[in-house]
């Protein structure tokens, strides 16, 4: 949603891409199809000079008419499927799937997304987190903003891309579970990775998430305690936040339950 024209990358087969048919027809928009693959991409012109009402709908949900640097996703209750699928489609759109193999002879691989926009990575990694995956966030050096002073102005000549990356074996596998990717050689990727350091055991403890200072560790045992008030509690920019030392955060689903 970089571009002056919304574009829609979907499924031919799932109904979602007639769905956008009927969408754009019933808002008065053109259709322009692209297949790429195994989806398709559409893109939505309107009539030069009239508001297009497809990019209205997306501003009120708050996800267009923002800079590349500030987009972010909405800030409502959204299910665990809706996740899965919207990193899905991240990773297939501005995502990649890496093999590499070190001095030692080791293959290893990472699952990565990139984006100008510290917001949505930090919600990319908070959804990885609340999944079981954990993640680190990067900011790629070679692209760290620079502030040059044009009459009397700073003006930074290049934004920072930050880089949501999964790359411990265990959290690869786990993600591989979970995601369903479209573009074919991603898809491919992935699972040639998983085959290669499936094997890997899981390491103690993890550093990892956005935040270096938070270690993630495995529970090891649940009990019932009854009954008992939940409440629901918002933070901004994370959805997770600490509670007597853990690490804890809203639920994906759209209710919380008591237990």
């Amino acid at each position: 949603m970089t571009s002056s024209t919304p574009e829609f990358h979907g499924d031919p087969l799932d109904g979602a891409v007639q769905f956008m048919h009927e969408f754009a027809a019933e808002n008065r928009c053109g259709v322009r199809e692209i297949p790429q693959g195994s989806i398709v991409r559409l893109r939505f012109p309107y009539r030069t000079g009239h508001r297009n009402p497809i990019t209205d709908c997306l501003r009120r949900f708050g996800v267009w008419g923002q800079r590349c640097d500030e987009k972010r996703l909405p800030e409502l209750q959204l299910s665990r499927e809706f996740w899965i699928g919207c990193l899905s489609g991240l990773i297939d759109t501005d995502g990649c799937v890496r093999e590499r193999v070190n001095p030692r002879g080791t293959v290893h691989g990472s699952v990565e997304f990139a984006t100008v926009s510290s917001w949505l990575a930090m919600q990319v990694s908070d959804a990885f987190l609340r999944l079981g995956v954990a993640n680190r966030v990067r900011v790629d050096p070679r692209r760290q903003k620079k502030v040059h002073t044009i009459n009397g102005h700073d003006v930074a000549s290049r934004r920072p891309i930050h880089i949501v990356e999964v790359s411990r074996a265990t959290a690869v596998v786990r993600l591989a579970r979970l995601l369903d990717l479209r573009i074919g050689y991603k898809a491919s990727m992935l699972k040639w990775l998983v085959h290669r350091v499936g094997h890997v055991a899981p390491a103690r403890s993890e550093m990892h998430g956005y935040d270096e200072s938070v270690a993630l560790d495995r529970v090891k045992s649940v009990s019932a305690v009854g009954v008992r008030h939940v409440y629901g509690v918002t933070v901004n920019p994370s959805g997770l936040f600490v509670v007597n030392g853990l690490v804890v955060g809203a639920v994906l689903e759209s209710a919380v339950v008591a237990s």
